[in-house]
């Protein structure tokens, strides 16, 4: 049975459509917003296993550079880098192949941006989202506790109202 989700955040809020993708055990991408708003959740037999964003913000180098594991010199240089391999390259394996970060650090930082993009999410109360039940060929799976996040989330929300 083929599972189709879509509409809009304003009527369905994010933790629902998750709990509903949970529950299901399904499979594939779900997508929220558009244009440059656009976020991407990859979801396997019900758990999150990556999430992707258009938001300048939420990219990998920002990320990297937020917490400190690379300067800013460091990622200009990666993304002309980046450019030069027409894309081919991704800004990631070229932080580790130039010696900015090791390849933990990578990990963890991209551990760092899907918890930041997942915590975006939460913070959304409208938007369209549609998903389908369907992955691409080039997501790296991540082990992510939903339970662990979930009190993360809590926490960052409640450091902010405060």
């Amino acid at each position: 049975m083929a599972l189709s989700l879509s509409g809009n955040l304003i009527e369905t809020p994010f933790s629902d459509v998750i709990a509903v993708l949970r529950q299901q055990k399904a499979t594939g991408t779900f997508t929220c917003g558009t244009g440059t708003n656009e976020k991407s959740l990859y979801v396997k037999n019900g758990h999150i296993i990556f999430a992707t964003s258009k938001d300048e913000r939420d990219r990998l180098g920002e990320i990297m550079v937020k917490i400190g594991k690379i300067t800013r010199g460091q990622l200009d240089r990666a993304l002309k880098l980046h450019k030069n391999s027409a894309g081919l390259k991704k800004i990631g394996a070229i932080f580790v192949e130039n010696g900015f970060v090791s390849p933990k650090d990578l990990f963890n930082g991209l551990k760092m941006q899907v918890h930041a993009i997942i915590y975006s999410l939460f913070l959304l109360t409208e938007g369209p989202y549609t998903f389908e039940e369907r992955l691409p060929a080039n997501v790296i799976p991540l082990q992510i506790n939903m339970e662990e996040l979930l009190r993360e989330v809590i926490q960052q929300m409640k450091q902010a109202m405060q």
